[in-house]
């Protein structure tokens, strides 16, 4: 009698609309209005897997911040955390307090497309997974990311007769002659030949003197053991260069503190002609005028060494995306709901939709978002899509993007595959301990100020850049505690 009473009970749970729906909850970070409630991304799911879901979206962090610092505490409501942009650290706190569950051994058996995935790239399972073996969360998994790059403006380039940079010194000459000429033909001697903010956009300069460095300011020294960047020799011509930039004007005396000027410049009205000759960015639309882009080219130049590398930005696994709480009473559902999403054809759900109603594909196999005086792609963006950044779990469906019907979005992607191809990381992601994670994040932070403060004193003349300063710099360094950063990493 209990069994029939319990198949009974199961029958009718199945026929009660909505009573299996899994509830999904996450933090929405997009620009344009997009409710969860209504989004046809959450439908067509259901459609894909058969698998009912009631999405409710967290749309401020700080409201966010106090959803996961209560489930911590044992409140918890919802059965998914989707886009859950968790860190390292909420995934450690949330699993050990049983708020989330470990997934590590529910992926075999519910999901065949990510298993296939991490089969053939057995060190994505390195990344997600805890020290310990456990898996918290699903990723983002992007093998054609967007990367960070150097742009420079192609046509000014051709205006003033002269070829794409080689070296760091026909570099230099370009910039300079930029930094003289009214290029954009304004009338305005509002050209910037280096329009870079900051040491951070800086440091992107630096695979042109052969060195690949990364937020840690860890490098790989010459037999490939981790050293701290500032001390390889090309650091500081790296230096003497930016030093030289600020001398002829090719920088701005406030780049180091300051904003872009496109940015600082825009409110002048003559925003819609490009300023910039050198950008630092994912896209040039970003910092010079959408209409620009096309004038701007990746600019992958060899190292002092010959090598032409580039540092690897964000990497192909972005973590946190996808966990499953405590309250959820089928995992295995969750996650088979999820798996869905780690194939390409399916994936094409969060970033275009549906082809017919969203977007379509012309003869020569491009596809472009269907718009006409009513519906624009920003209420595609918000009624259909989901994609936002790198909290958005599951496949980028890379090549389907590749093919957009969009000269400007072909040119970057292009771009970004150029270099993802000489792109390499320092450290992998995780690769420590709590504890020595916790102890480098804390030397990155001092460290990063010091190596920060030092690049702007020496570029800026404040501090001569003598080899008497320099060995201080690097003394100061060393007594920061950059020698522990680098035996901290030793072994990765």
């Amino acid at each position: 009698m209990k069994k029939l009473a319990a198949a009974l009970c199961a029958l009718l749970c199945l026929l009660a609309p909505g009573a299996l729906a899994l509830e999904i909850t996450g933090l929405e970070t997009e620009t344009v209005t997009r409710e969860w409630e209504t989004s046809l991304f959450f439908s067509r799911m259901e459609e894909l897997t058969g698998i009912a879901v009631q999405a409710h979206a967290v749309y401020e962090q700080e409201d966010y911040d106090k959803l996961l610092a209560g489930m911590e505490k044992g409140n918890v409501t919802a059965d998914v955390l989707f886009k859950a942009a968790l860190t390292r650290e909420q995934e450690i706190r949330l699993i050990d307090a049983g708020a989330i569950v470990d997934l590590a051994p529910l992926i075999g058996e519910n999901m065949p497309n990510l298993s296939a995935l991490l089969e053939a790239h057995p060190q994505w399972r390195e990344v997600i997974a805890l020290e310990d073996g456990r898996i918290a969360s699903l990723p983002l998994i992007n093998e054609s990311e967007r990367q960070v790059i150097v742009w420079i403006n192609r046509a000014w380039l051709g205006a003033l007769g002269m070829d794409m940079p080689k070296t760091v010194d026909e570099l230099t000459q370009a910039l300079c002659a930029m930094a003289g000429a009214d290029l954009n033909g304004n009338g305005k001697q509002d050209e910037i030949a280096a329009d870079v903010m900051g040491v951070f956009e800086m440091r992107w300069l630096l695979p042109y003197f052969g060195i690949v460095a990364d937020d840690y300011n860890l490098a790989r020294g010459e037999d490939g053991t981790i050293v701290f960047a500032p001390e390889l020799p090309a650091y500081r011509a790296f230096i003497a260069m930016l030093a030289d930039w600020v001398e002829q004007g090719i920088l701005t005396a406030d780049a180091f503190t300051g904003t872009h000027s496109t940015a600082a410049l825009s409110s002048s009205g003559s925003s819609e002609v490009a300023r910039s000759g050198l950008i630092i960015s994912p896209a040039p639309y970003t910092i010079a005028p959408i209409d620009s882009t096309l004038d701007y080219e990746a600019l992958l130049m060899p190292g002092l060494d010959g090598e032409t590398r580039w540092r690897d930005f964000l990497g192909e696994i972005w973590t946190g995306c996808f966990a499953v709480t405590s309250e959820c009473e089928d995992p295995g559902e969750a996650l088979r709901w999820l798996d869905a999403l780690y194939a390409p054809e399916n994936a094409k759900l969060a970033y275009a939709g549906v082809e017919g109603e969203d977007y379509e594909i012309d003869e020569a196999g491009r596809w472009s978002f269907i718009t006409d005086g009513v519906r624009t792609v920003d209420d595609i963006r918000a009624e259909s899509l989901m994609y936002t950044g790198g909290t958005m779990p599951g496949l980028t469906p890379s090549e389907f993007l590749l093919q957009v019907d969009s000269e400007i979005d072909v040119h970057v992607l292009e771009a970004d595959l150029r270099v993802k191809a000489v792109a390499e990381r320092v450290t992998l992601p995780y690769a420590l301990g709590s504890e020595a994670q916790a102890r480098a994040s804390e030397l990155a932070l001092t460290l990063g100020r010091l190596v920060d403060e030092g690049i702007a004193r020496f570029a800026t003349g404040e501090t001569a850049l003598t080899d008497e300063n320099y060995e201080a710099w690097l003394s100061e360094l060393r007594e920061a505690g950059s020698g522990e950063l680098v035996a901290l990493f030793a072994g990765c």
